[in-house]
């Protein structure tokens, strides 16, 4: 089942969603082909083990961005009650058909639809990097605030030089952020988390993965 929630913007950045709504519009668009180029978990499960190993075992778990639902599953056969949030409709009927006993909400990681300390873990892979920089502070702050106090969060950007719209196949065009190792620690300590674990790797482009848990602000 998904959940559409109204996503509550301040008035000044109602312009700066019409601007994110290219970026969705393209995911829609290429669901299919997404999904299909994004279905195995081989390159993620390094890190999802890490990120089970330090939760509890049966955990509260967020999947930021999860699109069609492959880590949702995952995570879901370890046996966590899994929640999965997306602006993609497309993406999150796939998931809905994919894990049909998880819940699903379609919504805003600026505006996150939850109550406060809701989740033992956030899995945030591949997201932050499509927010513009103004708004990456105040997506993390509203992943510290669901997280637990003892929670943990996952986060991986593509590592960027510089901002733009950069095109991935036929009509699969996304805006990608500038991103590095220093602007990520930044922004998680600005936000109230302390990264303990970063690590990068390259494939097809570079990547860089950081667990964090909560903290104080600096």
């Amino acid at each position: 089942m998904i959940k559409i929630v109204p996503i509550g913007l301040l008035e000044e950045d109602q312009e700066a969603d019409q601007f994110y709504r290219g970026t969705i519009a393209s995911y829609d668009r290429c669901a299919a082909r997404y999904a299909a180029q994004n279905d195995s978990i081989d390159e993620v499960k390094d890190l999802l083990t890490f990120f089970d190993e330090q939760i509890p075992c049966t955990a509260s778990l967020l999947d930021v961005g999860c699109g069609h639902g492959r880590d949702v599953e995952y995570l879901s056969s370890l046996g966590h009650m899994v929640y999965g949030i997306d602006r993609s409709e497309k993406l999150l009927r796939m998931a809905c058909g994919r894990v049909p006993k998880s819940h699903f909400v379609e919504g805003d990681v600026r505006v996150l639809p939850f109550r406060d300390a809701s989740f033992d873990g956030l899995w945030m892979n591949a997201v932050l990097h499509h927010l513009i920089p103004p708004h990456m502070p105040q997506s993390l702050t509203e992943c510290r605030r669901v997280l637990k106090p003892s929670g943990l969060l996952f986060v991986s950007v593509h590592l960027d030089d510089s901002s733009g719209w950069q095109s991935k196949g036929a009509d699969f065009v996304r805006y990608y952020a500038r991103m590095s190792g220093a602007m990520l620690t930044g922004l998680l300590q600005d936000a109230g988390l302390t990264p303990i674990r970063m690590t990068s790797r390259s494939a097809e482009s570079r990547w860089l993965h950081c667990f964090a848990r909560p903290g104080t602000k600096r």
